[in-house]
């Protein structure tokens, strides 16, 4: 007997035996900067700038995994510290910032914001991690992850480099200020904007010859306070007062500072105060200070954060008030009056009539997409300094101090190359500095020499060169502000010849060395081994491939003694900097033994401070039987080396 087959087994034998095309599971995201560069493996660059005050951001495009299945939900996590943060919609949390972006298909793509909280103090570089996981339209995942390289600008203490007095004699209505944290708070958010003034101090103002006034509760019953001592800053009363507001106010007592006997440009008034106000119910006063805190406060939430809001306050008292004359200025032409605060933000930008910026999104800082009020690009709880206070700042007579990174335009300092020798290994890195360091390196006219290449992150050119010859070739430098103008320089590499600075070979392998002081860890030793290191931060103590002057600070050298004399036309230094206090010199220079005494080589090209290269000098040829590099170290910082090379 025949047995039957249902119908539903025949069409599913069916289906099992005709070929159908099975859908993708999810795949990896692109990521692209603006520069069109996928960064799924270099990862992403941020950087801290010196100084307290909303770093700059970087933004980046994704593109979904091409073949789906679609809706394809990618979510973004910004790991391993708290000061991470992504533009809105976003969250903060103790570990990174996390963000959900969601693709309908293969052609959409969408962007996003990343950005660093800024670190009080001087720090290291820092090592984070960008993860995305990716979730198709079927559940399938995908994992991948990116590192987000932070540079931290501020590797030294900054203070202000005038005396700021803290005058809490009459905080004696709320007494605030008596509290050990609060106090330190306060503080910090009035030394934030004095550390970026280049100042020098005052004459000194007699004690009681300088008058100011402080108001009651509900700015009634104002009293009239003065100096119980002599300064040369600035004098600052702090009270605390019950409703309706906090804020800050300089002394318009047409007295201005002076310096040798002549009033300062502004003018600067002598003393202010900063006025503190809190009496909202259900909010905790938040003081800590701690960079792993500040995304807990929760400015519109439970607490109220007495740092941003002195900072924000003091503002008032410092500049944005109408007792200072160039800010009426500016107020009264709207801002435009300023050039430079216009090519920054790229729009004119007026102050209302309290004397605020608009906290409306065009004048929010172009840069840091922080406002220093409430609304921001990201969920920033703490109100931060921002560049374009402290632009806008400069109207009331306050000189910026442009040394500072988040003032310094973009610029390349390594100025030569050394030259290569044919068939070997070639690594040097292009050094930059100055604006927002998630570089772009180019060649954009002439040739590197055959066998080199130029990696577009890092500006290191690497390879063997197969062809001797001179090459001349054009290197352009992009920084992440979309409004800097691109830097060029002009580079010549010599190929062959032995890759010194004329036909000759490194004459330090011939030469012994010596050194001022070296840590009993580290070797005078290996400055002259002929070694090429990978980087300024390299081997481990006591391997012998380093010499450090920890603990020793000031002036440190290191030289090289031949036999015979020597004809020494270039040297080619490679300074070692471990951030733990070893770190690259504030200036350097070479000298030459002239048979009595060290003097300067002549007509040196100049002096070059890089990481993780040779720096180059050129100079007129001596002939000497002894060469040293004289190192002066940084403030509270030790110097060394790694390699010396002298070429004839």
């Amino acid at each position: 007997m025949k047995r039957l087959v249902p119908p539903a087994v025949l069409a599913l034998l069916a289906s099992l035996l005709i070929a159908t095309p099975s859908q993708a599971a999810a795949g990896p995201a692109t990521v692209v900067d603006r520069f069109g560069r996928t960064v799924n493996t270099y990862g992403v660059k941020l950087v801290d700038w010196e100084g307290y005050l909303a770093n700059p951001y970087v933004e980046l495009t994704v593109r979904p995994p091409s073949a789906g299945p679609f809706p394809v939900t990618i979510d973004l996590k910004a790991e391993g510290t708290s000061r991470l943060m992504m533009d809105l919609p976003s969250q903060l949390t103790a570990t990174g910032a996390t963000k959900q972006l969601t693709f309908a298909n293969a052609s959409e793509q969408k962007t996003f914001k990343l950005a660093i909280h800024s670190k009080r103090g001087p720090g290291q570089d820092e090592l984070y991690t960008l993860r995305l996981n990716i979730r198709a339209a079927d559940n399938s995942t995908y994992a991948q992850t990116m590192p987000i390289r932070v540079q931290q600008d501020q590797k030294t203490a900054l203070e202000p480099t005038i005396p700021i007095v803290f005058d809490y004699r009459y905080d004696n209505i709320t007494g605030y200020f008596n509290n050990a944290a609060f106090r330190t708070a306060a503080e910090e958010g009035v030394k934030d904007w004095f550390r970026f003034f280049n100042l020098q101090p005052f004459d000194t103002v007699a004690s009681g010859a300088e008058p100011n006034h402080l108001p009651g509760n509900d700015w009634q019953n104002t009293i009239n306070v003065t100096n119980n001592a002599a300064y040369n800053g600035m004098w600052v009363y702090f009270r605390g007062i019950q409703t309706p507001y906090s804020t800050g106010y300089p002394a318009n007592n047409g007295r201005y500072h002076t310096r040798n006997g002549q009033q300062v440009a502004g003018p600067i008034h002598r003393s202010t105060a900063m006025i503190f106000e809190y009496d909202e119910a259900g909010k905790q006063l938040f003081t800590s200070l701690a960079d792993e805190d500040w995304y807990k406060t929760e400015i519109a939430g439970s607490v109220l954060d007495v740092h941003g809001l002195v900072m924000h306050e003091y503002g008032h008292a410092v500049a944005f008030h109408s007792d200072w004359a160039g800010m009426r200025n500016f107020v009264n032409t709207a801002g435009a009056n300023d050039a430079e605060v216009t090519a920054y933000q790229g729009r004119t930008v007026p102050l209302d009539s309290s004397y605020h910026i608009p906290g409306t999104q065009p004048y929010w800082d172009r840069l840091s997409g922080q406002s220093g009020g409430w609304n921001h690009l990201f969920p920033t709880r703490r109100w931060m300094l921002t560049k374009l206070a402290l632009l806008v700042a400069e109207n009331a007579g306050w000189p910026v101090n442009r040394n500072l990174t988040p003032f310094l335009a973009p610029s390349i300092t390594t100025t030569s190359l050394p030259n290569a020798p044919t068939g070997q290994a070639y690594q040097q890195t292009l050094a930059a500095k100055g604006g927002v360091p998630f570089y772009d390196w180019r060649v954009t006219s002439g040739s590197l020499p055959p066998g080199l290449t130029l990696d577009r992150f890092t500006g290191a050119i690497t390879g063997t060169p197969t062809a001797a010859g001179t090459y001349s070739f054009n290197v352009e430098l992009r920084d992440y502000d979309a409004f800097s103008a691109p830097v060029n320089r002009t580079f010549q590499l010599t190929v062959g010849g032995g890759g010194g600075g004329g036909g000759g070979g490194n004459l330090a392998l011939q030469a012994t060395p010596s050194c001022s002081f070296t840590s009993s860890w580290e070797s005078c030793a290996a400055i002259n081994t002929g070694g090429d290191p990978a980087s300024s931060n390299i081997g481990a103590p006591n391997q012998g491939n380093r010499w450090g002057t920890w603990p020793q600070q000031g002036q440190q050298w290191a030289e090289l003694t031949w036999s015979s004399a020597q004809t020494i036309r270039q040297s080619q230094v490679y300074f070692f900097d471990d951030g733990q206090g070893i770190d690259l010199p504030a200036s350097w220079k070479l000298q030459y033994w002239n048979g009595t005494a060290y003097v300067d080589v002549p007509a040196a090209s100049g002096y070059p401070v890089a990481a993780n290269q040779y720096n180059t000098v050129n100079f007129t040829p001596v002939s000497t039987t002894r060469l040293r590099v004289l190192l002066q170290s940084a403030p509270n910082l030790s110097v060394g080396l790694l390699e010396v090379k002298a070429f004839s």
